[in-house]
């Protein structure tokens, strides 16, 4: 279960308490009043008329609710989608807020375009306007010379396995997250939960971070037939206890 999991479970029980707050005090007030609050939309009448004594469930309950809008714009609706798809339940929760990660680029198909065209990744350049710059002379145009097809690299997306995963910052990759969305970018650092990668965009670049969990499968930009940077580590075998050899001494009888 992650954070945002049990925030959303959190979140669920303090409106369920919250309401039956406001219900029990309904009850203490009038027989009446407890029926009607039994009604989700009937009971904000209670609230409003009788402000004292539903005060304290009212609270608790919009607390509650706070605490799930925040899980779910964290990732646990994807959680939510799961469980009920698993019943045949056909649910899309709508965020009123786009979320970052949510957020086709702009220009992601043009980078994805002139990195097949060049044949290497592009590098993210750090751009500070207000900083001191060096001007330098370009080169002149007929200093540029095409490299022989005998020489030039071919290049193409390789799955990465997991053990590599902490050996390829500063790499190119393409990320399939678990919603199907995908994603390229520079992969700049990797933790334990999380993998932080920057993309370009207009003006400067973005850097978003994506929780292992979410990650169902990652390709690294690198030269076709290249293995894996670390080797896979082989399951461990089991050995087996050597046989006890029991020596029995021999009795001879004489006659």
């Amino acid at each position: 279960m992650t954070v945002e999991d049990g925030a959303l479970l959190l979140g669920a029980a303090l409106t369920l308490l919250g309401y039956a707050l406001v219900v029990v005090a309904g009850f203490r007030r009038e027989f009446l009043w407890g029926v009607i609050n039994l009604v989700p939309g009937v009971s904000l009448a209670f609230v409003l008329l009788h402000w004292r004594r539903a005060r304290l469930g009212f609270i608790v309950s919009l607390m509650g609710l706070v605490v799930v809008a925040a899980a779910l714009y964290g990732g646990a609706d994807r959680t939510v989608e799961e469980k009920l798809a698993q019943h045949d339940i056909g649910l899309d929760i709508q965020m009123p807020v786009t979320r970052p990660w949510d957020e086709e680029l702009p220009n992601q198909a043009l980078v994805r375009q002139i990195e097949e065209e060049t044949g290497e990744p592009l590098e993210i350049i750090e751009f500070d306007p207000f900083g001191p710059s060096t001007a330098r002379p370009l080169p002149p145009a007929e200093s540029f010379r095409l490299a022989p097809d005998g020489q030039r690299v071919q290049r193409a997306y390789r799955e990465a396995i997991a053990a590599e995963w902490g050996e390829l910052e500063g790499e190119r990759v393409r990320l399939t997250l678990a919603g199907g969305a995908v994603r390229e970018g520079n992969l700049i650092a990797v933790t334990g939960r999380s993998l932080f990668v920057q993309q370009v965009v207009q003006g400067g670049h973005v850097a978003f971070e994506y929780r292992r969990d979410d990650v169902r499968r990652m390709e690294v930009w690198d030269v076709e037939g290249a293995s894996p940077r670390v080797q896979p580590r082989p399951d461990p075998v089991e050995e087996l206890p050597e046989p006890e050899v029991i020596f029995e001494e021999l009795q001879t009888t004489e006659e």
